[in-house]
């Protein structure tokens, strides 16, 4: 079994963060993911509020992250953690790759696109259903999409998907929460249309994606569609650290200033904390705070 000072769980931002600033204090640590490193960053088309790049697409941010750790000597692992463990040396993380054993933990797993929960949702998945339009996008070109979401990320996908497809609907649950320049954005795009609903009903179509249903002002209606893309809220996935009793509230981790959980040796930052803005900015220095809370809490076992 490998041991190690700090394990990262999670490659975002927030981990490949922390990731540099162990490697440049010396520590043994590993940033652990179970997809390609930059997290979100992947599926984001492009990023025009993060200091220093005007405008950036979100593979190249990852890309330009990866390329800096890697040359650092920063050590990347592949695996889903499932369990994590207080042991007397620190901690056991199990993994579907194997175990890991560490003085600390730091948590940088960040959030994950919430489902609809209706009808023909799970079975149309890779049949017009998606939840990243960067990635699915192609597949519809020229074509009549859905994007259900009232969100930023909802917005910027749809605005996305705008210039690849003949037709977007955005349809919106709830008030629009984005920013100005991007609400601006999207109302000015002729192929855009703008709809507040009730809720989504269910997901038709005999083997691919034909139809929405949906409530609109509590009628029934529908609407033909190749794709829809459910952007909907986030959720968060913390249930693997319950053997130890990290403190959470709706599956967010709840840290204080310098990222500590309540369990000592066990940090977290990035989209998987209990706060309100969830940034690529704020979660870069969430996850330098992190670290180096982390290298003291290692530097205060070896006194």
């Amino acid at each position: 079994m490998n041991s190690y000072d700090t394990l990262i769980l999670g490659a975002g931002i927030a981990g490949i963060t922390a990731g540099i600033y162990l490697k440049r204090s010396n520590l043994k640590s590993l940033v652990l993911d179970k997809g390609a490193p930059g997290g979100k960053l992947n599926n984001i088309h492009r990023i025009d509020n993060y200091p220093g790049t005007a405008k950036i697409a979100g593979p190249d941010l990852a890309m330009s992250l990866y390329t800096q750790a890697n040359e650092l000597g920063v050590e990347f692992g592949y695996g889903s953690v499932y369990e994590v463990r207080k042991v007397d040396e620190g901690f056991l993380i199990k993994t579907d790759s194997g175990d890991y054993s560490a003085k600390t933990v730091i948590v940088a797993t960040g959030v994950e696109n919430k489902k609809l929960g209706i009808p023909g949702e799970d079975s149309h998945i890779g049949r017009g259903v998606s939840y990243c339009a960067t990635c699915d996008g192609n597949f519809f070109k020229g074509k009549e999409v859905v994007v259900i979401g009232n969100a930023d990320h909802a917005v910027e996908d749809a605005i996305y998907l705008s210039s690849i497809c003949a037709k977007v609907h955005l349809f919106h649950p709830a008030p629009l929460e984005t920013t100005e320049a991007h609400e601006a954005e999207i109302r000015s795009l002729e192929n855009v249309e703008i709809k507040a609903i009730d809720k989504a009903l269910s997901i038709e179509g005999e083997v691919l994606v034909e139809k929405l249903i949906y409530e609109e002002n509590g009628e029934k209606k529908e609407i033909e569609t190749s794709a829809v893309f459910p952007l909907y809220g986030e959720k968060s996935s913390s249930a693997f650290l319950s053997p130890l009793g990290v403190e959470t509230n709706k599956g967010f981790i709840k840290v204080d200033a310098e990222m500590k959980t309540n369990v000592p040796g066990v940090y977290a930052c990035g989209d998987i904390i209990d706060k309100k803005l969830r940034q690529l900015v704020n979660a870069a220095g969430e996850a330098s705070v992190a670290a180096t809370s982390a290298i003291a809490y290692v530097h205060s076992l070896r006194k």
